[in-house]
């Protein structure tokens, strides 16, 4: 298990967890639960909640996943388990901090960290682990470039992260691709974790 805790990069995991938490409770923080008139507070909710997902892509594609197909260990159950866990903690923390009035911008960042590991766990069967935490980055950029829609508190549909704070459109949109991404990586895990780092 120690192996595995160090392979996975757990300590860097958690310590991302904290940060990501703390940047949403500063006295100081500039986020707010409504947009900027650039949207820059929704994009900086949106852009924290990419720290997960990325860390998370990086420490499942340190190791060397052919060897793990030998290990006794349900190294594949415990995989999932970091992720799902660890992802889905911080945007249930990040929405609860919102709802408690401590982090204003928390449900934004919340489900855009579901959204991101949603799409993570879809990209995961066909680009492997290292390539997966990119998916993210790149609807993210995708976001900020063509995503505009009627106004800044209007994005496009396909956009959702942008939304303001309450958007049931986008909160709905986050668990669906949560759940969709989770789906997909459970069913195609025994041919994916061959494919890893390939």
């Amino acid at each position: 298990m120690t192996l595995w805790l160090k392979a996975r990069a757990v300590p860097a995991v958690i310590a991302t967890a904290a940060a990501s938490l703390l940047v949403l409770i500063l006295p100081f923080s500039t986020l707010s639960g409504t947009p900027s008139p650039a949207g820059a507070t929704v994009a900086l909710a949106v852009l924290l909640g990419l720290a997960m997902p990325v860390v998370l892509g990086w420490g499942m594609a340190r190791s060397d996943r052919l060897l793990e197909t030998a290990s006794t260990r349900p190294i594949a159950v415990l995989d999932i388990s970091l992720v799902l866990g660890a992802g889905l903690g911080v945007a249930v923390a990040d929405v609860v901090l919102r709802v408690a009035g401590i982090a204003p911008a928390g449900s934004i960042a919340g489900r855009a960290t579901a959204t991101f590991i949603g799409f993570v766990l879809a990209s995961v069967p066909v680009i492997g682990w290292r390539n997966a935490s990119t998916v993210p980055v790149i609807y993210f950029v995708a976001v900020v470039v063509a995503g505009r829609g009627t106004d800044v508190a209007h994005p496009a549909p396909w956009a959702w992260i942008a939304s303001p704070d309450g958007d049931v459109w986008a909160m709905t949109a986050a668990v669906v691709t949560l759940l969709v991404g989770t789906v997909i990586y459970l069913r195609t895990r025994g041919s994916s974790y061959l494919l890893q780092e390939n």
